[in-house]
């Protein structure tokens, strides 16, 4: 590589990663609010939403100009990282819902062993991710 490796892209999962969290509390929500539980109702959404920032704060996804790297854990992490001339090959993953919502999966395939080396889940436009790699590639 000549020159300083910058990064180039930084993200959590999106908060909408997480819907079928949310569908939950809404079908143990809905209940409550007709039964005149409204408070337990409101400790069911604040704890579903405080869960699910615990989720997305666990994971965070980069790339630099060198490199694409997943990192993993609230207290401990776990990093996984790939050179990026070492990508062989990128799949996107989205769901019919995850398509509406926007969001998706990019899986980042090594050139040295072909396995999945990075996964970004729940991502942002996981396709413009795609693009962006590849245009750092120079592909």
């Amino acid at each position: 590589m000549h020159g300083q490796e910058s990064v180039v892209y930084g993200e959590r999962p999106s908060w909408l990663y997480y819907y079928r969290l949310y569908a939950v509390a809404i079908a143990v929500f809905m209940p409550l609010v007709r039964s005149d539980y409204n408070v337990e109702g409101a400790v069911v959404l604040v704890t579903v939403f405080f869960v699910a920032a615990i989720f997305r704060s666990r994971w965070y996804f980069s790339v630099t100009t060198d490199r694409v790297i997943t990192q993993v854990g609230l207290i401990g992490r776990n990093t996984k990282e790939i050179r990026l001339r070492h990508i062989r090959t990128i799949n996107t993953s989205q769901g019919p819902l995850e398509r509406i919502l926007g969001i998706g999966t990019t899986i980042f395939i090594s050139a040295a062993d072909g396995e999945a080396a990075v996964v970004f889940k729940g991502i942002r436009d996981p396709q413009g991710v795609k693009e962006m790699i590849r245009t750092l590639q120079g592909v």
